[in-house]
């Protein structure tokens, strides 16, 4: 199943991934021109490269959980453990650090989604499967902070607009994977064929973020559960062949 790509630019944009390297005086922290080679998540990677993982993976968890706007670099560094060169080393503002971070995150919810509905055949469950890890993202699993893309959707229209683009790009995809499975379903006979599947993903992703949304707000799980509850009877009475 095609992953929630998070749409980081490409190429010659402002976030641009390409150009991690910047220059700083020699006192700061330079590990991206040592040759060193470590092992991280079982592939082995030079020692800068892994650096830059690691900042990307504790900014992300601070980001998403403080807020894009809120967030400051000294809680990045604490976070790391890492100077400000250290940090700038890799990343060539704070920008680029917010989109990379923002693509780990969507990254690590996609893989969550996909890991839920592979446990299914039928594409109704594989769905609803998919739906139930809105708990998971309500308890700040797999990643702190709840939903990376409505996170990043409610606080990025001013002050960030290149990530609302990759909120709203990562947001489609999502609408469109849940489509993809409910209109395979209509080709193989498990899904009625004169429902309209793309309003179904759209309707089934809005109940989601919606309720995340309100159990943030209330601290409480009460609106997710209401809408799963709302997804799953949607789906088995109206969509579902045997």
């Amino acid at each position: 199943m095609e992953a929630l790509d998070a749409g980081l630019p490409r190429g010659g944009s402002v976030v641009s991934a390409a150009r991690d390297v910047a220059h700083f005086p020699n006192e700061c922290y330079n590990d991206e021109k040592q040759t060193d080679w470590s092992e991280n998540g079982g592939r082995t990677v030079r020692k800068g490269e892994a650096t830059k993982e690691h900042i990307i993976e504790k900014a992300a968890h601070v980001l998403n959980r403080r807020g894009y706007y809120a967030s400051s670099l000294s809680e990045i560094m604490e976070a790391s453990g890492l100077k400000k060169g250290g940090i700038y080393n890799h990343f060539e503002s704070k920008e680029q650090i917010i989109a990379e971070a923002f693509a780990y995150n969507v990254k690590a919810m996609s893989e969550r989604f996909d890991e839920a509905a592979a446990g299914f055949s039928h594409p109704i469950d594989r769905v609803l499967a998919m739906a139930a890890v809105a708990r998971e993202l309500y308890r700040g699993e797999p990643i702190p902070g709840g939903c990376a893309i409505m996170n990043a959707a409610v606080e990025s229209d001013d002050a960030y607009p290149f990530l609302k683009a990759q909120a709203r790009t990562s947001m489609e995809r999502f609408v469109s994977k849940v489509r993809a499975i409910l209109e395979q379903g209509q080709r193989d006979g498990r899904v009625d064929p004169a429902a309209d599947a793309a309003e179904a993903a759209l309707f089934i992703v809005s109940a989601i973020e919606g309720s995340l949304m309100i159990s943030k707000l209330t601290d409480s799980g009460a609106a997710v559960d209401a809408a799963l509850k709302r997804i799953a009877s949607f789906l088995n009475r109206e969509l579902r062949r045997p």
